[in-house]
């Protein structure tokens, strides 16, 4: 799997490996409800990894760019982004603060 997730730093690798975990099967199946109506008014981003092929996502990414409320932003990275590209990360998660 590294392969796929493109994490070619043998320290990321080694800080990556024993921390994985199995994904709830639920993370799949079950909606987000969301409880505090104030939260339909905070803007909201989509960010698609360019580098993990999923059809899945490829959709929410083009529901993001037509649902009023929301935008959509790319990385030209795989599914873990926050160590393959750290900065690039949070150069995107400042973006969509501002």
């Amino acid at each position: 799997m590294p392969e796929a997730w493109r994490i070619t730093d043998g320290a990321d690798l080694r800080w990556a490996l024993p921390r994985l975990k199995p994904t709830p099967f639920g993370h799949f199946t079950e909606s987000v409800q969301r409880k505090n109506a104030a939260a339909e008014k905070l803007p909201r981003t989509y960010i698609r990894c360019l580098q993990w092929p999923n059809a899945v996502y490829d959709r929410h990414a083009e529901a993001a760019r037509q649902t009023p409320g929301w935008r959509s932003r790319e990385l030209a990275t795989s599914h873990l982004p926050y160590i393959t590209h750290p900065r690039e990360v949070a150069d995107l998660l400042h973006e969509v603060a501002a």
